[in-house]
């Protein structure tokens, strides 16, 4: 063999085996302390591949599983809070049905609204401040944030899932519609109007503004006992507020009132239910006579007003309301402003009330009605149509008094006009009859005197729009007149030359001159005064005269058949018997005063209802033409304006009806532009002029056209001012903003493995209970009905999460179970084979000894060079 020393293939050959073995050497001591086959790319680079991808799941799954569990934390934590406002509910029930029992008094029903008011606190305090790692979940922020552009009038109300997060147009406008006969009626609602019992005096008289609660008989009980013995405290209860006054003794009616009103508004302090533009007043005549009547600021079932304190006191006032309140009526339109304009739609809805559902998916729209600038009319008067003349006559129980012939023309009266024109004939016959429009708004003819003497009596009338019939009408109660014999007959022989007598007796419905003379020219011996007195009888009554004899105590006394003042009459000797009355019949000549008292005629005629309306009266009081007619101007909030006239006329033809005058506002409104309208509020026959641009961007101007001696002017027909009336609250159109923050659990290792959850908001405003009243039995029956569906909300509620945790924990499993099979796929992969890598390892150990070995034997092997050198 060929030796050669620059190369030593031979230890080259070994030394490369060296290496090698010592490489596989270190891998397997590397896997072995490291547990890992793969330890780097170039160990497998397609298992890295997979292992690095089931790792990332392993640590997604991990951590998914962490958040599930966070997630089943934040649920149990909501949930637990909504328990808590579920007993509070099941709670405030039962405070309803309690408060909805009679046996409870006003002081008890205000104890449990105590209870309620605290409890609505804690709602609140649960709703708002309900949190998970600082994030508000029951405030309805876990599904949206919302914001407004007028917070103060509009909010929305989380109440389900969220399906649109965008910006949306809100536009509130009070529904508005041409009634053909009545013309534009605009449903803004009727506000409470209450009131109080009748308050009568201890004397029995009718209380006035004047009169001391201590002299009422309406606070004294059945015991008479006084109930203001000590100063009570009234208590005002109305749209989440409360009023309080103090109500004793020494307050006159005038001043209760005023108390009433101050607490319905706001008082010095601040307090009071804030109720702007409510009234409070005491009547001292007309159909409320002796009533104090209450009428709420705001329109509808928020303006409700109740009173509450000690039951004495509340029965005593005894307000109760006489025209109830009428929820508004709103058209709503919402429209999202995130869809192209020309792709745009609105959605729009008719409510009655403050809150609107339906119209953004999830959301409620709670808002503060808006109010018009508005200026309202006094109460019309009634008028009645007479297509013709109407005429009848009146005659009364004074025979001096001539029959009163009454002609009214035909045309279109007031009542007042009719019942002037029937006075006016009936002062110029100086006649004991008058007339006057009663509270029910029909004629009334009384009598100025009384008894059953007085009368009114109506003849020679047709059927009428008036009601007027033909008729005799007296009086009632008092006392007769009468004429009693001084002594006891002693004689009742008239029937000699020497002992006849004859006297007059003259009543007062006998025309002057036309006494009933009576002759006494019998023996009346045998039957003694009983047959003087039937003597007497028989000629009276020839005569028809209303008074009649009798024996009472042996004395002929004479009476009258009627009562009162004109049951008075005239005993005279007429001198044309020999005996006067004085010795024969022992009866003085005389007039007679005891009749007196009783109560007058009073006949009420029924008006015929088709033919009456209500209005005014532009009467023309001047003989320069013109001079009365009615002109004023009218303008909005642009400045754009309208003149308005009614010409003045006379009894007949001056009589202008709401429904012509609210007509020809909004006729003129509409041909010139102008944002004001006219409509009647039947409740109280009035004209409600406003701007039909509602809320307090509205205005409506007023002032006089006419001339400056006019007597026909808006304060004098309408009571109204001419100045500029912005009197309009809120606002009707709005911008509100949604922003999508709904809870999102990622309960998987990849994107899109994530559950959507949103949880309302659950405050008293958003459940309906905010206003909850049990103050009064009629509120508490209300309240049941509001608490039983915050109830069903709450419930659904919980069930909605309740099913939401289920599914959390059966995801909780699921994440487990794959958590285990991915780890144990990673490692088959990644993880060595303990046993084969020693095997490995002790093999390599061998082969890097042997290595070694060679290495020295390949070295070795070129000194035998030297062997040939020697």
């Amino acid at each position: 063999m060929a030796l050669r020393i620059n190369s030593n293939v031979t230890a080259l050959n070994a030394h490369s085996n060296l290496v090698k073995n010592d490489n596989r050497l270190s891998s397997s001591i590397e896997r072995l302390s490291s547990g890992l086959r793969i330890n780097r790319a170039s160990d497998d680079a397609a298992g890295l591949t997979i292992s690095e991808k089931l790792r990332t799941q392993v640590r997604g799954i991990t951590r998914a599983r962490m958040n599930v569990q966070d997630g089943i934390s934040l649920i149990q934590t909501a949930e637990g809070a909504l328990n808590e406002i579920h007993s509070m509910l099941q709670r405030m029930r039962e405070l309803a049905l309690q408060s909805g029992n009679d046996t409870l008094t006003s002081t008890d029903r205000l104890e449990i609204q105590k209870e309620i008011s605290q409890l609505k606190e804690d709602i609140n305090r649960i709703s708002y401040g309900t949190e998970f790692n600082t994030r508000k979940l029951l405030d309805g922020s876990g599904t949206a944030v919302i914001s407004t552009s007028d917070p103060k009038n509009l909010d929305g109300v989380v109440v389900g899932e969220v399906l649109t997060f965008s910006d949306f147009s809100v536009v509130v406008w009070p529904k508005s519609e041409y009634i053909p006969g009545i013309g534009y009626k605009t449903y803004s609602g009727t506000p409470e109007h209450q009131r109080s019992a009748i308050f009568v005096t201890t004397d029995g008289e009718v209380a006035t503004a004047s009169t001391t609660l201590a002299s009422l008989a309406n606070f004294y009980d059945k015991n008479n006992h006084f109930i203001l013995d000590l100063p009570q405290v009234l208590h005002l209860q109305g749209d989440n507020s409360q009023g309080e006054i103090v109500v004793s003794k020494d307050l006159t009616l005038a001043q209760l009132t005023e108390r009433i009103q101050s607490a319905m508004t706001l008082d010095q302090l601040g307090k009071g239910l804030d109720f702007e533009g409510s009234k409070a007043f005491m009547s001292d005549s007309g159909d409320d006579n002796g009533q104090i009547t209450v009428i709420s600021g705001r329109n509808g079932e928020l303006g409700r007003i109740n009173f509450t304190g000690e039951e004495s006191l509340v029965k005593a006032l005894g307000f109760q309301a006489v025209i109830p309140a009428e929820d508004p009526v709103y058209s709503i339109a919402v429209t999202n402003l995130g869809v192209p304009f020309g792709e745009r739609t609105t959605l729009t809805t008719q409510i009655a009330g403050h809150r609107a559902m339906g119209l953004i998916e999830g959301i409620d729209l709670m808002f503060e009605p808006p109010q018009s600038a508005n200026a309202v009319t006094k109460a019309a008067v009634l008028g009645i149509s007479i297509p013709t003349a109407i005429t009848f006559d009146i005659d009364d129980s004074v025979s001096s008094t001539l029959t009163v012939p009454i002609n009214i023309g035909s045309g279109v009266y007031s009542m007042q006009q009719v019942a002037s024109i029937i006075n006016t004939e009936l002062r110029v016959a100086s006649s004991m009859v008058t007339v006057r429009v009663n509270d029910q708004y029909a004629l009334e003819f009384t009598t100025l005197n009384t008894g059953s003497a007085a009368y009114v009596s109506i003849t020679n009338a047709t059927t009428n729009p008036l009601g007027v019939a033909n008729g005799r009408y007296t009086g009632t109660g008092g006392n007769p007149g009468v004429a009693t014999g001084y002594d006891i007959i002693d004689s009742f022989d008239f029937s000699q030359a020497a002992t006849s007598v004859e006297f007059s007796i003259a009543d007062r419905h006998d025309v002057l001159g036309s006494a009933t003379v009576i002759r006494l020219t019998g023996n009346y011996t045998a039957g003694g005064l009983n047959s003087l007195v039937e003597a007497i009888n028989l000629q009276i009554g020839a005569n028809g005269l209303l008074v009649t004899a009798e024996a009472k105590n042996g004395v002929l006394t004479f009476i009258s058949l009627e009562t009162g003042v004109e049951s008075n009459f005239d005993i005279f000797d007429t001198g044309g018997g020999v005996l006067g009355i004085a010795a024969g019949l022992k009866v003085h000549q005389q007039t007679t005063i005891t009749g007196f008292d009783g109560n007058p005629s009073v006949q009420n005629f029924a008006y015929d209802q088709p033919s009456a309306q209500f209005g005014y009266v532009v009467f023309d009081h001047t003989a320069t033409v013109d001079v009365d007619n009615l002109s004023f101007y009218v303008a909005d909030l642009d400045g754009n304006g309208m003149s308005i006239a009614f010409a003045a006329g006379t009894a007949g033809t001056s009589f202008r009806s709401i429904s012509e005058i609210a007509n020809l506002i909004n006729a003129q409104a509409s041909l010139e532009g102008v944002k004001v309208n006219a409509e009647i509020q039947t409740a109280t026959q009035t004209i409600k002029m406003f701007s039909t641009i509602p809320g307090r961007d509205g205005r409506i101007v007023f002032a006089e056209l006419g001339s400056p001696d006019s007597t026909n002017t808006l304060k004098s027909i309408f009571n109204i001012d001419p100045v500029a009336y912005e009197n309009g609250s809120g606002n009707y159109a709005y911008t509100m903003h949604v922003k999508d923050t709904q809870i999102q659990f990622q309960i998987g290792p990849n994107q899109g493995h994530t559950a959507v959850s949103n949880i309302i908001r659950t405050d008293c405003k958003a459940l309906g209970i905010e206003d909850l009243d049990l103050t009064t039995v009629k509120s508490s029956e209300i309240a049941i009905g509001l608490i039983d569906k915050a109830l069903q909300r709450i419930s659904s509620e919980r069930a909605k999460l309740g099913a939401i945790e289920n599914r959390m924990n059966y995801t909780l499993n699921s994440l487990s179970v794959a958590l285990q099979n991915m780890t144990a796929s990673e490692s088959r992969i990644r993880d060595v084979d303990m046993a084969a890598e020693v095997i490995e390892m002790t093999s390599s150990q061998i082969l890097q000894q042997a290595s070694n070995a060679m290495v020295g034997q390949a070295n070795v092997s070129a000194q035998s060079v030297l062997d040939l050198l020697r």
